[in-house]
Order: C-alpha cells, then sequence, then structure tokens
C-alpha cells in the first residue's frame, strides 16, 4: 500500500514520518516502487512499507447492578464492538485491581485473580460477561471493564460503574430519653439510634408529622463501626417540650425505611393524667359503695 501525503517541496532522497504510517517515507524516485503519478521529484512520496490497516473499537455498553446485598450473585456485562479487528483481551478490574481477564489466544482462555470480596464463577464467565457470587460488604467499588484489540493497533477502551453493597435490616431505630416527663418549654434530651447498617442509614426527627429542619434542634453524631464492618447512626432531639407531644424518628437508605414512634409527656400534662387517675379511682370507689 502506497501512501501520498501531499507533501512538495522537498528534496529527493529526504525522510519524513507519515501520520498514518509508523515506517519513514521516502520522496522522490525510488526504483522499488511504481511511481504513482507522473510528477516531478519531490511532489509525491511513498512508504517504504505497506501502511497497517487501522481498526477502531468502541464499548456499547456497560452493566453493573448499583446495589445489591450480601450473599447475592450478580452477572457484570461488557458489550463491545471491535469494528472488524480481533480481540486480544479483556480485563475486569475493582477499584483499579484486575480480578478477571479473558484472552482467546490463551488456552484456558479465562483466569481469575484472587481479590477479596470477589469470587468468580468461571464457568460462567466469558468474553462479555463475568459471574460474581456470593457477594459481601467488601464487594462494593468501582468496576471497569477493559477491552483491547490485537496487533497491529493494540487499541484499547473502558468503561466503569460503581455498585454499592447494601444491608439494611427489618429493625426499627431505637428512642432513649422520652421515658421521664418533661417540663413545659424544656429542651428534650432525646436520642434516636438505628440498627447495624451499611452504609450508614439517614436519620431523620419528625414532630406531630412534620420534619425538624431547624438544626438548633438537632444534634447530629458521627457513625460508628461495628465489630462486623456495619454501622451505627445516631441523631439528637433537643426541641422544646409541650403537651401532646409525638416524635418519630425515621431510619433511611434508598427507597428503604424504618422507623419507630413514640410520646413526650410534660409535667403539666402528667399531672392532669395523674389527677384524672384519681379522680376515676374516686369515682369508682363511690360508685361500688353506692350499687351495695
Amino acid at each position: 500500500m502506497l501512501c501520498i501525503p501531499g507533501i512538495a517541496g522537498m528534496s529527493p532522497g529526504s525522510v519524513q514520518s507519515h501520520p498514518n504510517c509508523s515506517a519513514p517515507i521516502q520522496l522522490g524516485h525510488d526504483l522499488r516502487t511504481k511511481p504513482l503519478l507522473s510528477k516531478p521529484y519531490g511532489t509525491y512520496s511513498t512508504c517504504e512499507h505497506e501502511c497497517p490497516v487501522v481498526f477502531s473499537l468502541k464499548i456499547i455498553g456497560i452493566t453493573v447492578p448499583r446495589l445489591k446485598q450480601p450473599g447475592e450473585s450478580v452477572t457484570l456485562v461488557c458489550e463491545y464492538d471491535l469494528e472488524g479487528g480481533k480481540l486480544y483481551s479483556v480485563k475486569w478490574y475493582r477499584d483499579n485491581e484486575e480480578f478477571y481477564r479473558y484472552m482467546p489466544g490463551l488456552i484456558p482462555p479465562q483466569h481469575a485473580h484472587r481479590l477479596d470480596g470477589v469470587k468468580v464463577d468461571l464457568e460462567k464467565s466469558s468474553a462479555r460477561r463475568v459471574y460474581l457470587r456470593n457477594l459481601t460488604l467488601k464487594s462494593r467499588g468501582l468496576y471497569r471493564c477493559e477491552i483491547s484489540a490485537e496487533k497491529p493497533s493494540f487499541h484499547s477502551a473502558h468503561s466503569e460503574a460503581f455498585m454499592e453493597i447494601y444491608y439494611f435490616p427489618r429493625v426499627s431505630p431505637q428512642i432513649v430519653g422520652h421515658e421521664h416527663p418533661y417540663k413545659a418549654h424544656e429542651p428534650l434530651d432525646v436520642n434516636c439510634t438505628s440498627a447495624e447498617s451499611f452504609p450508614a442509614p439517614e436519620l431523620q426527627w419528625h414532630i406531630n408529622g412534620k420534619k425538624v429542619t431547624d438544626q438548633s434542634w438537632l444534634v447530629a453524631y458521627e457513625p460508628t463501626a461495628s465489630s462486623q464492618g456495619l454501622m451505627v447512626s445516631t441523631l439528637g432531639l433537643r426541641a422544646p417540650a409541650r403537651s401532646h407531644m409525638r416524635i418519630r424518628c425515621t431510619a433511611t437508605f434508598e427507597t428503604h425505611k424504618r422507623e419507630r414512634i413514640v410520646s413526650i409527656v410534660t409535667s403539666a400534662a402528667h399531672r392532669r393524667q395523674f389527677q384524672a387517675l384519681i379522680m376515676l379511682a374516686y369515682l369508682c370507689v363511690h360508685y361500688f359503695y353506692d350499687t351495695t
């Protein structure tokens, strides 16, 4: 194959690189090459070797689930188009660490690397998909598919997506500090603590059905880690106490939600309840004597 870069004004015998050729271009008359154009020296050029045919490649799409739970399995898919080229390798990475490769030139073509939280099932994996079984919390991360073409181009392309592994038990958050009566307008000393989860869930307070947005009423604590790597969230509430006060704490992760509702008793309300109980007892006693 001959290249015509359109370079003029160069002396015969000089050498020039062409962007489409890896070999230098010999300008001028070349007895080994039949001239393509009947023009004077310096008006055409030939490649000393044939120009390589350049094949492109591209990744059409990558399938990585956004959310999975421990113990589940997942199939990661990498769809690509070699556009006439030949596949050299497909490699998968989690957080820049390779865990699977497929190379059709090798026997066997598949190979899995040890990586904490990543267990590859080779029998269910191929050039376009990799099957991971028994996911754990350590399986979360950024997954990247990288494809490479065979020589002479060795072009490559990649695409990536993040997979989160979550654990959100069916346990409502706990509320402490509401057990004793409060004086009217006295700041509450109430905390809400989530169950062990991963990642740490978001907590919100509601008073009589209305979300608490006053930051001066909220006390945010840093999430704490358990021995198993799970996280616990805690959020305090310091709103002024008032009668007929129902507070709700909600723990959320994505579309999942757990909540608990308790009532706050103020001193005045407590006294009224106590007086009502005394009155009820008094009426019951009189009713008993009147009927006997």
